[in-house]
């Protein structure tokens, strides 16, 4: 991504839109929580911090698919969706059979 984007706006600023769907959602990590934490209660909160990270980098690649005149990023953006709707579906199984 870094590559396509200094081929296709070099020179400009970097966006920085935390505004943009999915941007906060994947910002709610409480790595204490993580390093403090060991096996079962760890893997639940590794699950616990992934899952909207996932959900945000869809909402993501969903507005891009939108709002992107870029075949490549539209492509990438269906790839990204793809891939982390499979991983949210994983996680998912996996904190249900965890959590008995």
């Amino acid at each position: 991504m870094k590559g396509w984007r200094e081929q296709w706006f070099a020179g400009k600023p970097a966006a920085m839109n935390m505004e943009m769907p999915g941007m906060m959602d994947s910002m709610k990590m409480d790595m204490a929580k993580l390093t403090n934490s060991k096996e079962k209660e760890f893997d639940l909160a590794f699950i616990d911090m992934m899952t909207p990270h996932h959900e945000g980098a869809v909402a993501m690649a969903k507005e891009a698919l939108q709002k992107s005149e870029k075949a490549e990023i539209k492509t990438f953006a269906s790839q990204i969706i793809k891939a982390q709707e499979a991983e949210i579906k994983m996680m998912s199984e996996w904190k249900a059979k965890w959590s008995k």
